[in-house]
């Protein structure tokens, strides 16, 4: 058996693509237990929620979130005052039919 910081334990966490994930770190062991009898959770759940809680932290915005965020920008965007009052059309230079006027 191993010694060292990890004497030989280790911690099968979930599956992934049909492997079991193991964690070979007494420290992480000592840190889910601690947080599962804490919250009275199995190691599993505590651990499942542990990560969720900081990946909603340092993630990028879930796609609702990205929604509101678009449709803020878009707010913002329509209460600009319009510099040109031509049709876009105009503007970029296409006729009635899409061919360059």
């Amino acid at each position: 058996m191993a010694s060292g910081p990890n004497d030989g334990k280790f911690l099968a966490l979930s599956r992934y693509d049909g492997w079991s994930m193991n964690i070979r770190s007494a420290k992480v062991d000592q840190l889910v237990q601690r947080l599962a009898r804490l919250t009275g959770e199995d190691v599993e759940t505590a651990l499942e929620r542990a990560i969720e809680e900081r990946l909603s932290r340092v993630a990028p915005p879930a796609p609702a979130d990205r929604k509101a965020a678009l449709d803020s920008f878009f707010e913002r965007v329509s209460r600009m005052p319009v510099l040109d009052a031509r049709p876009a059309d105009e503007i970029v230079g296409y006729d009635g039919y899409g061919l360059p006027s």
